[in-house]
């Protein structure tokens, strides 16, 4: 799965140099983040941009697409045969619930640049912490000193690990994952 931003990405962010070994290392740390954001947005794969066939079961002729968001259905077809069939935003409406065989494609050409910048500060924030060997779950880090070596913590480490607040948390739910989308009967 690729992540949502580059090493270059946040190298000019920071406006930082990477060296190779870094870039390595920063990479494997822009993943971590990329894949606690899809958890956050339901395991929804944004990105990239994918075409799936799967065997769907309607269960009154509606069939829930499992992936956000769709870019388009290619096809719906029952034993080999085309299926007529409605499309609405995040299903397809068939007649008869026998299993059909789906067709489509989601996600983003591009990373979407909300979830490329949170990527970004999500490691941002663990840099400073890992670079100090203190570890990932010194979280909230306000302070570090050098004479008597002294740490402190501005949310008494709540927030540890690579994670966001709960506001922000609701945000990426809300825009990127499927929590947003009520479901409505619908009479065929």
């Amino acid at each position: 799965m690729l992540a949502f931003a580059t090493a270059d990405d946040l190298a000019a962010l920071l406006n930082r140099t990477f060296t190779s070994a870094e870039e390595a290392w920063v990479g494997t740390l822009l993943d971590a983040a990329s894949s606690y954001l899809r958890g956050l947005a339901d395991g929804q794969i944004l990105y990239p941009q994918q075409t799936v066939t799967y065997t769907g079961y309607p269960s009154a002729g509606r069939e829930d697409l499992p992936q956000w968001p769709v870019v388009s259905v290619g096809s719906v077809t029952r034993d080999g045969a085309p299926v007529e069939y409605k499309y609405r935003p995040g299903f397809i409406m068939v007649s008869g619930d026998e299993p059909v065989d789906i067709t489509f494609t989601f996600g983003h050409v591009t990373a979407p640049t909300e979830l490329n910048r949170l990527a970004c500060v999500l490691v941002s924030a663990a840099l400073i912490p890992l670079e100090a060997e203190l570890g990932l779950t010194a979280g909230g880090l306000s302070s570090v000193a050098l004479d008597d070596f002294k740490v402190a913590f501005a949310d008494a480490g709540a927030q540890s690990g690579m994670t966001l607040p709960k506001i922000q948390a609701d945000a990426v739910r809300k825009q990127f994952g499927r929590g947003g989308i009520d479901t409505v009967e619908a009479r065929w």
